[in-house]
């Protein structure tokens, strides 16, 4: 996943969700194993309709929260720092946008394509809000709303999103991967 990458990121400074259109579906409960490497995902209830999210990829653990939204007919999580923890000062705490596909014991979960983004960073007329950082990360500083408007025209464009990454859903029986 993107999150756990020293790649350039895609990243919101506002929330891709208005409070109003916060969404909790409780079938996202649960772990769910990659098929290709040894990442899972641990997706627990949270305060206030979100979902802490534990990420393990190999021997690195991440701790994160997630609220799912809808835009259009995109399901969207907003991916941010775990809820409560401290960030140290001069650093923002950013959101990370995926799009969700749960299908029975089968999700899926995709980034916002960086190349597409970079582009459209660059590009006067795209009419999104956003910067490219020194680290070569695109950051969108619209807000949430006109985020919100932007992607419920274009969220269904071919190439906005990357190719997804499948889990599927651990077994209660299997023993969990170290």
């Amino acid at each position: 996943m993107a999150l756990l990458s020293s790649a350039c990121l895609v990243v919101s400074l506002q929330p891709v969700y208005e409070p109003e259109t916060i969404a909790f579906d409780p079938a996202l409960l649960g772990t769910w194993l990659a098929s290709e490497d040894a990442t899972s995902i641990v997706l627990e209830r949270a305060e206030w309709h979100s979902y802490h999210l534990t990420l393990q990829d190999g021997d690195k653990r991440t701790r994160l929260s997630a609220r799912l939204t809808r835009v259009g007919d995109q399901l969207l999580f907003d991916i941010t720092p775990l809820d409560g923890a401290d960030v140290p000062p001069l650093l923002l705490s950013a959101h990370a946008i995926y799009r969700v596909v749960l299908a029975g014991d089968e999700l899926s979960l995709a980034d916002l394509n960086y190349d597409r983004f970079e582009r459209l960073a660059r590009d006067p007329a795209a009419g999104l809000p956003m910067t490219i950082d020194a680290r070569k990360n695109v950051v969108i500083t619209a807000s949430t709303a006109d985020l919100r408007r932007w992607l419920a025209v274009h969220a269904a464009d071919e190439g906005l999103f990357d190719a997804p990454t499948v889990l599927r859903r651990r077994n209660p029986d299997e023993t969990t991967p170290p």
